[in-house]
């Protein structure tokens, strides 16, 4: 009697210890997979795939969140700088395709982004779109850089209440200067 009751007690810690066991095994299992999904979606990253983002959030990477933003920033300052060198050499219409890609996407840069988008439209011959963004531009962006350049092209092609407010705004600036 004394032997089956130490069988079956060694019997149920063996059970014990083999559940404990194989739910360990299922628990590193799980984490394996998933360190093989972030290691997947770093070499996505590493290559510039447009697919990073797209697997980040299929498979919940959550932790990878900051490499996409990252990712767009990169990709929409390299369209920025795309732009300007076409703006630069005279492909209007090429920049403002360009920039219209990216006018949407919060980003550090969109004050170059709508300058830049209403100079190529303006210079392209589409002066009610290049109204637009220039407007916007200086009603959003009150300390750029741009801000007196985009004043200046305004005042050459704006009329009425538009051409009265621009005038104000540089006459404005130029008392502040002195």
């Amino acid at each position: 009697m004394k032997s089956q009751k130490l069988s079956l007690l060694l019997a149920t810690i063996f059970c014990i210890l083999f559940v404990i066991t194989y739910l360990y095994n299922v628990n590193l299992v799980s984490h394996l997979q998933r360190f093989q999904k972030i290691v997947k979606a770093y070499e996505l990253y590493v290559s510039d795939s447009k697919d990073f983002s797209k697997y980040v959030e299929d498979n919940n990477l959550e932790e990878l969140s900051y490499l996409v933003e990252k990712q767009i920033k990169s990709q929409v300052r390299a369209k920025i700088d795309a732009a300007k060198q076409a703006f630069r050499s005279g492909n209007y219409a090429d920049a403002a395709k360009l920039l219209r890609e990216i006018k949407d996407i919060e980003n550090p840069w969109l004050d170059e982004v709508y300058f830049y988008l209403g100079s190529s439209l303006y210079k392209i011959g589409e002066i009610e779109s290049a109204k637009f963004y220039l407007s916007s531009f200086l009603d959003n962006f009150k300390y750029s850089i741009y801000r007196k350049e985009a004043l200046l092209m305004l005042r050459e092609f704006s009329d009425g209440e538009l051409k009265k407010k621009v005038e104000e705004t540089l006459n404005s600036m130029e008392e502040f200067k002195k």
